[in-house]
Parts: structure tokens; C-alpha cells; sequence
């Protein structure tokens, strides 16, 4: 029913756990397995601060209720947090920013992980499946070592950071979709045997799947870049301008990739056919030159008693000799043209 939160994913059985990343220009905290209670005690007692709350594990819904309740989010924000097939989405609200994107990464196949945002005036509450979350590592360390702008931005430019995060590791997919590409590509002109064509569909169908998640992401990163809401400092909105671009370049990247793997097909097809052309010329010059062969030694295989040559002394290796030259002859001739 709509509004009725209900898990839908793979991985059931992943227990809930919030963290909690407090800071501001002087101060850090970091808070690890903590309640929802304490949570949101933390983002009321420090309006000052900045709260980065991660929560990992959608498996329970009653948890992602409270924190619904407590946080005022709305019940089809929550169902769309816990349905892991969500496309990507971006939804603004008067109190809060509502963003979901899709974080992948790369293996021997592509992996996507369901990722969720909820901006609010001094916190962002990420939702992940699970703590693979490698992609993310390097704002934590940041967040820590007082790098970049992130400690002296507020929760908005903390918004943005994560966004980027995800985004820039596009580039990541975008390269090893063009590095399995080139290595099929380069397989089957060198070594067609050795390709097949359930490797170009293998590489086709994991194409698609990346591209379903990245190119809905163009028109909410442009949403996003265009929006007037007030979460959203002027300052903030010329890294969302950036990130749009940044968007675009990968989009771009992988509907050129998709369009090669699409002829991929098609040249594993020629690179067939072009060998089994070599092949039938090496048989059709082998036949060429052992007709004449095949001719003269048939005459003289008749077994008719008036024939002038049988009485011939050295007959024998007078046609041997005539098959040799005519063998030659027709070897020159096939250099000539280039034919082998």
C-alpha cells in the first residue's frame, strides 16, 4: 500500500546500526552503534554543529519508522528508502531535501548498492544497505584531518560532498566499462576463436544495468543544480553547477561505450567470417593448383591399349615433370595477384 514501509532487497540479513559524525570548525566527535533516541538528541542539543548520521541496514522497518517520526520524514520518503529497486529520485519538502542515487562498484561485474539522503538544516542522514561505504572513506578522513571545506561549510555543502563522492566513482565505472571493452574488442580482432558472443552479451546486459542507474541521475543532478530551496546556501549551488557537468561527462562516456558493444557483435561476426575466408582460399588454391594435377593424372589412368605414350621409356617422369612445372607455374601466377 502506499506509505506503508516495506524492505525489498537482497540482503535481510544486515542488522541496524547508526553512526554519527558530529563537527563543526573547532570541534569532531564521532559516535559509532548508537540509538535513534540518542541521535536525534544529538542533532537537538548542538544546533550549532553539523550531523552527518549514517544509517546502514534497512531490513527494520518499525527503526526506520522512529526515525521517520522523529525527524519528520514523510512515510513515502521512508517506503522509497527501504525499496533498494528505487530509481534514482530527488524530492524537496519544506523542512528537508529527499535524494536517492545509486553507488556502484566495480568488480568482475558491477555492483549497486541502493543510497539515501535526507538533507535537513544542520544534519544529513545517509541510508546504505551495508558498510561498504569505501567510496565515502576519504570524507570521514577529511571530516577528521580538517581537510577541504567540509568543516567550515554547513550541512548543505556536506550534502553536496557526499553527492560528488558517488558521482566522481562514476568516472571509476565509466573506465572499467571502457577498459572490458577494449580488452572484448581487442580479443576479437586479434583472436576470434577464442571470443564469444556470450561475453559481448555478458559485457551488454552489465552496460545497461550501469546505465539504467547513472542517466536518471542527469536530470536530478540538473534538478538539484536549479533549485531554489533554502537548505541551499549561493555558495553551494556553484559546486552543484560543477557537479552537473560532471554528470553529463560520464553519461556521455557511457552511451559511447554502449554504442561500441553494440557493433561488438557485429565485428565478432565479420572477424568469423573474415577467417573462414581465409580458410576456404587456402582450400580453393589448394584445389586450383591439384585440378590440372588431377586432369593429366586421369587421362593416363585410363586403361585403353592404344595409348602412344605407355610405350614411351621415360614417360613417367616426363609427366611428373609437367605436373611439377604446371604446379609452379600456378604458384608464381597466385604470388602475383597477392592471393597468399
Amino acid at each position: 500500500m502506499p506509505g506503508q514501509i516495506t524492505y525489498v532487497g537482497d540482503r535481510s540479513q544486515e542488522n541496524t546500526e547508526i553512526d554519527v559524525v558530529s563537527y563543526d570548525t573547532e570541534n569532531y566527535n564521532r559516535s559509532k552503534n548508537i540509538s535513534i533516541d540518542e541521535t536525534f538528541k544529538m542533532v537537538k542539543d548542538h544546533p550549532d554543529q553539523v550531523h552527518w548520521i549514517t544509517y546502514t541496514g534497512l531490513t527494520d522497518v518499525d527503526q526506520l519508522q522512529k526515525i521517520g517520526q522523529l525527524f519528520s520524514v514523510h512515510p513515502l520518503v521512508l517506503e522509497d528508502i527501504a525499496n533498494t529497486k528505487q530509481r534514482p529520485r530527488y524530492d524537496e519538502f519544506s523542512e528537508y531535501i529527499f535524494l536517492t542515487l545509486k553507488m556502484i562498484y566495480a568488480s568482475d561485474k558491477f555492483i549497486k548498492e541502493h543510497y539515501a539522503l535526507i538533507l535537513g538544516e544542520n544534519f544529513v542522514i545517509s541510508f546504505q544497505e551495508n558498510k561498504e561505504d569505501d567510496i565515502l572513506d576519504f570524507l570521514h578522513k577529511r571530516i577528521e584531518t580538517k581537510k577541504g571545506r567540509i568543516r567550515n561549510s554547513d550541512s548543505d555543502y556536506l550534502f553536496y560532498a557526499i553527492t560528488d563522492a558517488i558521482i566522481d566513482n562514476y568516472y571509476n565505472i565509466s573506465e572499467a566499462i571502457e577498459q572490458k571493452t577494449e580488452q572484448l574488442e581487442d580479443k576479437i580482432l586479434s583472436a576470434p576463436d577464442h571470443a564469444s558472443p556470450e561475453e559481448i552479451q555478458v559485457l551488454k546486459r552489465q552496460i545497461l544495468s550501469v546505465r539504467k542507474s547513472v542517466a536518471p541521475t542527469k536530470e536530478i543532478i540538473n534538478r538539484l543544480h536549479l533549485s531554489k530551496h533554502q537548505l541551499f546556501s549561493s555558495k553551494t549551488k556553484r559546486f552543484l553547477a560543477d557537479l552537473y557537468d560532471h554528470i553529463l561527462q560520464v553519461n556521455e562516456n557511457i552511451g559511447i561505450y554502449r554504442e561500441i558493444v553494440w557493433g561488438l557483435m557485429d565485428m565478432y561476426m565479420s572477424s568469423i567470417s573474415n577467417k573462414m575466408n581465409e580458410v576456404m582460399k587456402v582450400l580453393t588454391i589448394m584445389s586450383t593448383i591439384f585440378i590440372p594435377l588431377t586432369f593429366i593424372v586421369g587421362v593416363y589412368g585410363m586403361n585403353f591399349q592404344n595409348m602412344p605414350e605407355l610405350g614411351y621409356h621415360n614417360a613417367y617422369y616426363y609427366v611428373l615433370g609437367v605436373m611439377f612445372i604446371i604446379s609452379v607455374l600456378l604458384i608464381i601466377y597466385f604470388k602475383k595477384k597477392n592471393w597468399f
